[in-house]
């Protein structure tokens, strides 16, 4: 006998087919009449899980406000715990703790709270530690539907699924009708006993707890009309089974309790694989790349650069910004919605993400800027009214948890001339003065120029106009030696030449061979490039692939070559002793189609790998187009990075039968770094926001562009039938410039120490020494120290302000398979230190010793600390 809680729903999709303004009119049709009308006692309205639609309707009808909070205390409505359904797999761990921590924000502003259930009805499969994110915000059940299911697993409709830490979480699976099984029930009887036998078919052969979710809704939906009727007429046909109207907290609460009696499979991994059950939709993790990539460098951007300075500012009493960082989050939230971030959209929508993008990035410069100069001290107000006291300097910042020495690639900046602005100013002639000359630093080595342009720069405070002037800037690689972890280092303008640093390493170039002592590149003119790393020797190791695709934003469907690489030129760029560049410049192209691109080779002094900087001009439609990255790993092992962790992944291997519905696609999520492994050796290849790669024998491609027109079509054998409503998105070809950043090295077979140097290369690739100028500083500002993190194994994953304002938070990764002894070293003495869950919830007490808070990470754990 089944126990069945019908929970009336609507799946809303913010914005897809329709703009989000469009959706928002019929949401606030949908809500007013919920409110007018509340659900039945006993029952509720699902909201989708997320809470947005909650501050979309407010938006419109403020004047409800407190109506609503009422009907989500009393359960007549649900909402969250997501503030939007995000795509799981292209966001990192934290991003999606900051999805979760908003939409716990906009509960808690009207007082209400989430269902216990991370509720998860379409996104496009899901991480490995999914469970541990769910467990991290106190939810105990998850309900989910694609990227699980068909032959390759248990036919069960609940599991328990165990993240790589351990932690595990009730699912509860949805049929492969997925979250429409129950729409539009029927009001009579006979028709509610056919509808009900074809239902039961669906939920009673999978029922490993005899407790089924029959969600009563659908795309959009309003509540369906004559509902109690339906209820009722679906009770009476479906006896001895017991069916009632109910919420997605009792049937959370019931199948819970059912679980602790019965023998529940247990599941691990990534979820990813629902071939031959229903769509899994894996195909749109490159659509419309160059957003994507936008998105990635954006979250990377407020991660790692943003709010560990304010955090750190307010932890040495310099004042709250969490307000604000929390306003920069919410346009990139705003982003993740798999229907947005997947690219899966009408190109108004993707307009808009755009739009997004660009408010993130304005904000973050201007919250980053504000946090650095208030931690080190520096007077805006002092500086702006005394310029004669200006003693200009290059703050490098180290955006790592540990100290660094090395390369920093920085903008020097010297004025030009004062350029006035207003009624009485003048013409200022730039063309006829003298630039500056290149600024000597003190504690650093000759600075190699990589490029100048001319500028205007502003000199801002709070309570004066701004001091204009024209500059030079210089786009300047330097030397820096002993940058605390999380900290700023000032190497002040000298006039004098100053003693070079001891231990600068230095790059050189000379007969066609590149190196710095631990990578080698070899070029010539029209021939291949040879990589060489510790004896390694990887010839011809990268390889243009083009390949038309007639698929759409759901699906690729990848077929014959189309665009043919000819080398055109290879030349040096920069010759060292910092930075040695060279430049490759390639044509692809057939007869009506063109890609025109530059791909330059970039070997810093020091480093243990080779950067590949990728800018380009696509002219060309309905086609994919990859680099390709040969390896001397033959037949390895794949592992990349992921969510909270890195993931091995192998080949989805699925039937014909069930590739009939859709094909597997042997592409996979991108987040910093993918690897191939050997027992003797490895390869790494790292990305600065591309999301999709494939692995191949000895080769890794990366996908840069997928050039699309449509949003669905029906005749592709890959899909057979509409993903989405049909539309035109012309955008989607992805035509004009593109970009990308990537870099390879060659290292050890999979071991401990290994992981923890991809770990730590990673850090220098994606978040390298990088510094400004403060012209306006007025004093030599010494080494200000931040906070790190000491660990073999240990990966920094977030330093931020606590959501009450009174804690810094800080939270690293065990990437290792055991324990691992690590600790947290502040530049000041630690008062009270506990360990937390991932939602800040205080569990236990640690003991601090003076600035530094020892603890232990277990196996593949996120461990999350509050300190002040």
């Amino acid at each position: 006998m089944l126990s069945v809680h019908v929970v009336s729903h609507t799946h809303w999709d913010r914005e897809w087919y329709h703009p989000a303004e469009r959706f928002r009119q019929r949401l606030v049709a949908l809500i007013d009449e919920l409110l007018d009308d509340p659900p039945a006692d006993g029952s509720s309205f699902l909201l989708d899980g997320q809470t947005i639609v909650l501050e979309d309707y407010l938006d419109v009808r403020p004047d409800r406000a407190s109506e609503l909070s009422s009907a989500l205390r009393d359960g007549k409505l649900e909402a969250g715990p997501w503030f939007v359904l995000p795509d799981e797999l292209i966001p990192g761990g934290e991003a999606l703790v900051r999805n979760l921590l908003a939409g716990r924000r906009t509960l808690r502003g009207l007082r209400a709270d989430p269902p216990p259930v991370l509720y998860c009805p379409d996104s496009f499969g899901h991480p490995a530690a999914l469970p541990e994110l769910a467990r991290g915000f106190g939810h105990s059940v998850v309900v989910l539907w694609r990227g699980f299911g068909g032959a390759r697993v248990p036919e069960d409709d609940a599991f328990w699924w165990v993240a790589p830490s351990g932690d595990r979480v009730l699912v509860y699976h949805l049929t492969r009708a997925g979250y429409e099984l129950g729409a539009n029930l029927p009001p009579e009887e006979d028709a509610a006993r056919v509808r009900w036998t074809e239902m039961r078919a669906q939920l009673a052969p999978r029922s490993s707890l005899d407790a089924a979710l029959l969600l009563n809704g659908a795309d959009h939906h309003a509540r369906q009309t004559r509902l109690a009727d339906a209820i009722r007429a679906l009770g009476a046909v479906a006896k001895p089974d017991q069916t009632r109207a109910s919420s997605l907290r009792e049937f959370a609460g019931e199948i819970e309790k059912r679980a602790t009696s019965r023998r529940v499979r247990e599941v691990r991994g990534e979820l990813r694989d629902s071939y031959g059950y229903t769509w899994t939709l894996q195909g749109t993790l490159a659509s419309r790349t160059p957003q994507k990539r936008r998105y990635v460098r954006r979250e990377r951007e407020l991660l790692r650069d943003v709010e560990p300075w304010s955090a750190l500012a307010a932890f040495y009493g310099r004042g709250s910004r969490r307000q604000l960082t929390n306003a920069a989050w919410r346009p990139l939230l705003l982003c993740q919605p798999h229907d947005t971030l997947c690219g899966c959209s009408v190109d108004d929508v993707a307009r808009a993400m755009d739009g997004r993008l660009e408010s993130v990035a304005a904000q973050a410069a201007g919250l980053r800027e504000d946090a650095l100069l208030d931690w080190i001290g520096h007077d805006r107000e002092a500086a702006r009214r005394d310029r004669d006291a200006w003693n200009p300097a290059l703050l490098v910042r180290n955006r790592a948890a540990r100290a660094r020495s090395g390369v920093a690639i920085v903008e020097l900046t010297s004025q030009i001339a004062d350029v006035p602005v207003g009624p009485r100013s003048i013409h200022v002639s730039i063309a006829q003065r003298v630039l500056p000359k290149t600024p000597r630093l003190a504690g650093a080595a000759p600075v190699q120029v990589l490029s100048r342009r001319i500028d205007h720069e502003r000199i801002e405070a709070p309570r004066d106009y701004p001091d204009n002037d024209a500059v030079a800037r210089l786009h300047a690689a330097v030397w820096i030696e002993d940058v605390p972890a999380y900290g700023v280092a000032a190497a002040p303008f000298k006039a004098s030449r100053t003693r070079t640093p001891r231990r600068v390493e230095r790059v050189s170039v000379e007969d066609g061979v590149m190196t710095n002592g631990h990578v080698t590149l070899r070029f010539a003119e029209e021939h291949p490039l040879t990589l060489e790393q510790s004896g390694r020797v990887v010839r011809d190791f990268i390889e243009w692939e083009s390949r038309r695709d007639r698929g759409d934003l759901y699906t690729p469907a990848i077929r014959e070559a189309k665009l043919a690489p000819r080398l055109l030129n290879t030349r040096l760029i920069h010759r060292g002793p910092l930075r040695a560049s060279v430049e490759q410049r390639w044509r692809l192209r057939d007869s009506d189609n063109r890609v025109d691109a530059r791909v330059r080779f970039v070997l810093d002094a020091g480093a243990a790998w080779l950067r590949i900087q990728i800018t380009g001009m696509n002219s060309a439609r309905d086609h994919r187009l990859r680099l390709r990255f040969r390896t001397d790993v033959e037949g390895g092992r794949t592992f990349a990075d992921a969510a909270f962790g890195s993931v091995e992944r192998k080949p989805i291997q699925v039937s014909e039968e069930d590739s009939a519905m859709e094909e597997a696609v042997p592409t996979a999520p991108l987040h910093r770094y993918v690897s191939l492994f050997d027992d003797r050796h490895g390869a790494t290849l790292f990305s600065d926001g591309l999301t999709e790669y494939e692995t191949d024998a000895n080769t890794i491609a990366v996908t840069l562009l997928r050039s699309i027109g449509e949003l669905s079509r029906s005749d592709i054998v890959e899909r057979p039938g509409h993903a989405g409503w049909p539309a035109p998105t012309p955008e989607a070809q992805c035509l004009g410039p593109f970009e990308a950043e990537l870099a390879v090295m060659l290292h050890g077979p999979r071991t401990e120490a290994v992981i923890d140097e991809i770990e730590r290369a990673s850090d220098d690739v994606l978040f390298p020494l990088t510094g400004d100028t403060l012209r306006s500083a007025l004093q030599v500002h010494p080494p200000v120290h931040g906070v790190a993190l000491e660990g073999i194994g240990l990966s920094f994953s977030s330093a931020k302000e606590s959501e009450s304002g009174e804690w810094l938070v800080l939270r690293c990764v065990n990437l290792l398979e055991k324990e691992s002894a690590g600790s947290w070293r502040l530049g000041r003495e630690v008062r009270e230190a506990h360990m937390a869950r991932l939602d800040e919830t205080i569990l236990t007490p640690l003991a601090a010793k003076n600035d530094t808070i020892p603890f232990l990470a277990p196996p593949r754990g996120v461990v999350t600390i509050l300190v002040r």
